[in-house]
């Protein structure tokens, strides 16, 4: 039996299905985060021998198609796919960007507006085939707004310059085991900052119920919509799709900040690759 193998990957973890031609799915596992705009060669080298090892002797796809963070530019994706084709092997890897993946998942076939809010954020304009236009994200130094990443940012920089109640301070200090100086050398110095901000989101999920929490995270979301997807030319037209973690853990905050900018929310899921196994499985149009 033939297999396909379908990766979305984010910085955080990268989630794999190997798909039988008729749409059964053989394996689903996933491995941890790698974004191909930091990573070095020997990282994903080390990252699909893994890939290799966990599929076995059984499977062996003859197309691999990979939704990636970081494969911004033909030259990250060239370099991704030849890694692919030499540690996995098979005839063809199709390599892109992962908000692809998100527009293919929750929109499918129909235009609209996809989103990202995971450890990092993105969004689109989809036409049904490809991305015609996207407001950049610029990471989370610059933008990102909504990410984990983000709110993760916000909670410490809240809790260090006194704005965030003095019980739910101690709480997070005590939750994390961390001083001031542990988490400016984590941020500063050491690597993938993004995820260790991120890392921290838990701790605003288990706290939500705290007026200033929710509304930290209230008012994080509504610049994600303010800032980015208000950009797009005719968007209170088109459907909006969201994937990602953040959206389905925080979703009626993002409904409500949503709402607050004139936005209806068509489509949120916590990971595009079951919306990506359908996308590539069925049959197509005659």
């Amino acid at each position: 039996m033939e297999h396909i193998l379908i990766a979305d990957a984010g910085s955080t973890k990268v989630d794999w299905a190997a798909v039988e031609t008729t749409g059964k799915v053989a394996l689903r596992f996933s491995t941890p985060g790698l974004n191909a705009l930091m990573a070095s060669q020997s990282d994903v080298e080390k990252a699909l021998a893994g890939v290799r090892e966990t599929l076995g002797s059984e499977i062996r796809p003859v197309r691999t198609y990979y939704y990636g963070a970081g494969c911004a530019t033909p030259e990250i994706c060239d370099k991704m796919r030849s890694s692919l084709l030499a540690n996995l092997g098979g005839e063809e890897a199709f390599v892109t960007t992962d908000l692809l993946g998100a527009a293919r998942a929750t929109l499918g076939k129909r235009k609209g507006i996809a989103c990202i809010l995971g450890t990092g954020s993105n969004s689109c304009f989809y036409d049904g085939k490809e991305i015609v236009t996207n407001v950049p994200s610029l990471g989370f130094i610059l933008g990102d707004e909504g990410s984990g990443a983000a709110l993760g940012k916000r909670l410490v920089s809240d809790a260090f310059k006194g704005h965030l109640p003095e019980a739910v301070k101690e709480k997070f200090l005590d939750a994390y085991q961390l001083t001031l100086g542990e988490i400016l050398d984590k941020i500063y110095r050491q690597p993938s900052p993004n995820r260790f901000l991120a890392s921290l989101v838990p701790f605003l999920k288990e706290n939500i119920w705290n007026p200033y929490v929710y509304s930290l995270v209230l008012k994080e979301f509504t610049q994600f919509f303010r800032r980015n997807v208000s950009r797009y030319k005719g968007v209170h037209s088109l459907p909006i799709s969201v994937t990602g973690s953040l959206a389905t853990n925080f979703e009626n905050i993002l409904r409500e900040a949503a709402a607050s900018q004139g936005f209806s929310l068509s489509v949120i899921t916590a990971t595009p690759l079951d919306g990506l196994i359908t996308f590539h499985t069925e049959p197509a149009d005659e």
